[in-house]
């Protein structure tokens, strides 16, 4: 993949098709590869660009950044390429990325979907969901305690290969202790709340009923301040509505985008 110098740190950037350009934010610990599919679904229409998140993936790893750092990347990415009136899809972390940008540079961003948001939190929520599981947690090595979180973070209908196969993919690039820690600190005590009635983009919240990483309640909270939006309980998912209920979930995602 591409790599692109932004914000002085060198970003693995994947960049497919042609249209309007489609941004991908993912998640804590993973990689733009996880977007594979929606990227094959919507590069047809759109330019897609999946972003591996400075720490993760093929992205360079520094020691210490913040939340801040990814949104000033995010917004780096769109320089560097010459690109406005973006759409943005973000999910879990990718999700309070793209808050932030839109609120930052509203007239950049032309709609917006957050999957499985929050809006703010003391820590990351993978640490305190750890915190609140520590004697199952107990005695795991990094990478099972990695493991566990994420089937933790599956609602009841998922099945084993489909858990299986999601944590393989999430899990492609994984991160050692040290670089987890600092991902995760990286997403202690924010709070985008004060900024989000800033967003002006047609905005569509996606959150899964059985999330016990960031709940329909967070999901709520996030849309609760923004103008012009939808919001989605999605009610057969966790925190992975993309491979819980894959189906819903592109439909939902192509009727927004067709939209606007």
């Amino acid at each position: 993949m591409p790599i692109l110098h932004v914000n002085d740190v060198d970003l693995s950037v994947a960049i497919e098709g042609k249209g309007p350009p489609l941004l991908f934010l993912h998640g804590l610990g993973a990689s733009g590869r996880v977007w594979s599919k929606e990227v094959e679904s919507f590069k047809p229409y759109f330019t897609t660009i999946a972003i591996d998140a400075r720490g993760h993936g093929e992205s360079a790893r520094p020691a210490h950044y913040t939340l801040d750092d990814h949104i000033d990347d995010a917004a780096g990415v769109l320089d560097v390429l010459g690109l406005t009136d973006a759409r943005v899809i973000g999910s879990s972390m990718g999700s309070y990325v793209a808050q932030g940008l839109a609120a930052r540079y509203p007239a950049r961003i032309h709609s917006l979907v957050l999957i499985v948001p929050k809006c703010h939190g003391e820590t990351s929520s993978s640490a305190r969901l750890i915190a609140e599981h520590a004697d199952e947690f107990k005695g795991m090595t990094h990478d099972e305690q990695q493991e566990y979180l994420l089937k933790l973070s599956f609602g009841p209908y998922a099945s084993e290969p489909m858990q299986a196969a999601w944590i393989s993919e999430e899990r492609r690039f994984p991160l050692t202790p040290p670089e987890w820690d600092s991902a995760a600190t990286a997403l202690a005590g924010f709070d985008l709340r004060p900024m989000l009635p800033r967003i002006n983009a047609n905005t569509l919240v996606i959150s899964g009923r059985y999330d016990r990483l960031n709940t329909v309640q967070d999901g709520q909270e996030c849309a609760s301040l923004i103008s012009d939006v939808e919001f989605v309980e999605m009610k057969r998912s966790g925190h992975f509505p993309n491979v819980e209920e894959p189906k819903l979930y592109i439909t939902l995602l192509h009727e927004f985008l067709a939209g606007w």
